[in-house]
């Protein structure tokens, strides 16, 4: 837990839950994953292959940490979970009204909740079952509610929440996201997320490890690219025969960045301004958040010629993958001058634009996309 952190988009995180598993490639090089043998607290729920550190899938509360926001006076916005995924399979429902509870107990503060699991995230918020098949309306909220007095109780022995503290899901103060590398994990798990009952919905899309598609949510199907905007008003409009209201389907936020640390991988510029472009087109905020390891090379940075100085440059496809490679898989250690589109189709026509990336260190590489800084958050927080 840390009151501060080096995350761009939030003030404070809280690991209250530590443990997860590799569920989707995303996960290949989690750096929470790398460093948890470090952590007297987290040691135990990785184990060691030989491909480095894994996670075993055991998890765990640390409920000093779960405590830690009732004592934080000044309203901060508060990333749960940076070592776990709260909705992890083997995370009991009982927790999960712990962390829940805690944000009803801190109305000041911004809850900022992302997952993987964006099915079972649904499941919870959407629960009112007593466990007999009998359909209770608020259950889950109450379970929450007599959760968050227990541990006001237990923490003040003050019995004064029962007047003020009335809990009803989903929580004005609680954000809810959902990791989004690649098309194929947008494709499964936006559709759980925009059925989640929640305050505010999010994306995280990083590490970016392909093009990502929001078209579906992002623009009114009959539109598409026939969006106006209404000078007036700043606003685009869709057509005249749908509702469509300009949000991505009410998700209020999207985070993208690059991957760093050992072995990360590089993200294709035109991924990043994908995102960004279509963020604007509708009016939903973008954070830019890193390139990562890797950033765009200038033409006056690529070598002329092949040798060592080339060692730190690879000329990646925009499409991330040709045919079945992976994504690790489509980069070419040949960068030149005039580097080549990855492979051509069977056409032989080109499938995709190519960009070199230079390997130059997170700091380096920085947070600007074309030149400009991206710090879009939801508005009214």
């Amino acid at each position: 837990m840390a009151d501060g952190t080096k995350i761009e988009w939030t003030d404070a995180t809280v690991n209250a839950v530590n443990g997860c598993s590799v569920i989707s490639p995303g996960c290949k090089h989690c750096y929470a994953m790398k460093q948890a043998h470090r952590f007297p607290v987290r040691q135990g729920l990785t184990q060691k292959t030989a491909g480095g550190m894994v996670w075993t899938g055991e998890v765990r509360l640390n409920e000093s940490a779960l405590l830690q926001p009732l004592a934080w006076k000044r309203p901060r916005k508060i990333f749960w979970n940076a070592h776990g995924d709260l909705f992890h399979e083997n995370v009991p429902d009982e927790w999960v009204d712990m962390v829940f509870a805690v944000c009803a107990l801190t109305p000041h503060h911004q809850h900022q909740i992302l997952t993987k699991r964006a099915d079972r995230m649904r499941r919870y918020m959407e629960s009112i079952d007593n466990g007999d098949g009998e359909r209770l309306e608020g259950f889950r909220s109450a379970l929450v509610e007599g959760m968050a007095q227990k541990i006001w109780h237990d923490r003040t022995g003050d019995g004064s929440v029962d007047e003020w503290l009335a809990v009803q899901l989903p929580l004005p103060n609680v954000w809810l996201g959902v990791s989004v590398e690649d098309q194929q994990r947008a494709d499964e798990r936006i559709p759980d997320l925009l059925g989640t009952p929640a305050a505010v919905r999010f994306l995280s899309c990083e590490p970016l490890l392909g093009p990502v598609d929001l078209g579906e949510w992002l623009i009114c199907p009959n539109a598409r690219d026939a969006l106006s905007m209404d000078m007036s008003t700043g606003q685009y409009e869709c057509c005249s025969s749908c509702d469509w209201t300009g949000l991505i389907g009410d998700i209020s936020w999207v985070i993208a960045g690059g991957e760093s640390g050992p072995g990360a991988r590089p993200m294709h510029p035109d991924w990043a301004r994908g995102l960004r472009d279509q963020c604007a087109a509708a009016g939903v905020p973008f954070f830019f958040k890193q390139w990562g390891t890797w950033a765009p090379a200038t033409d006056d940075e690529i070598p002329d010629r092949f040798g060592p100085a080339c060692d730190p440059f690879l000329t990646i496809c925009s499409n991330g993958f040709v045919g079945e490679l992976s994504i690790g898989s489509a980069f070419i250690h040949k960068p030149t001058r005039y580097p080549a589109c990855f492979p051509n189709g069977p056409d032989g026509d080109a499938i995709c634009n190519s960009a070199v990336v230079r390997r130059v260190g997170k700091k380096a590489a920085g947070r600007l996309l074309d030149g400009v800084l991206h710090d879009g958050m939801p508005a009214d927080v």
